[in-house]
């Protein structure tokens, strides 16, 4: 999708309770290391240390020229204890620009750039973190759908 293609809106968004673990990634590398820190989640999940509701979400917290810092979760039903590396964690709450890429995760960028691009149109600040929230599954990439949010400055 190009840019044109996505509708970015600012709206207010609550923290969500997800069960996650925190991780530095080398940048560009999230896509090959994300499976090993979520598999740690359901771990816990199927050991019944968390309740999860199967959506997995990916808060970035930190970028360097050189390193990420990204926690990847999963959507809590309850709050829970920590289980090894798996704590409580809360997405950002307050204003957000947020979109919905649709299809392969591998045109996330153009939903990321659509979002840095209204954010330059309207005049608005980033004030740090940033997360995508995944759609189940789907075999069919032209089905995925990954809304993507980054917290605003008031």
């Amino acid at each position: 999708m190009s840019q044109a293609a996505y509708r970015v809106v600012e709206s207010a968004v609550e923290p969500r309770l997800v069960a996650g673990v925190h991780a530095r990634v080398a940048r560009g590398r999230v896509g090959q290391e994300f499976g090993s820190y979520l598999d740690q989640v359901y771990a816990a999940g199927r050991a019944g240390s968390v309740q999860l509701d199967g959506q997995n979400v990916f808060i970035y917290r930190e970028c360097t020229a050189d390193q990420i810092t990204v926690e990847f979760c999963v959507g809590a039903r309850a709050p829970f204890e920590p289980v090894g590396a798996v704590v409580p964690l809360y997405t950002p709450g307050g204003l957000a620009a947020t979109t919905t890429h649709q299809g392969d995760y591998g045109g996330l960028g153009a939903a990321n750039a659509a979002i840095a691009a209204w954010c330059r149109a309207h005049g608005r600040t980033l004030a740090g973190p940033s997360w995508e929230v995944y759609g189940h599954w789907q075999e069919d990439p032209a089905q995925l759908r990954t809304e993507v949010y980054y917290l605003l400055k008031n």
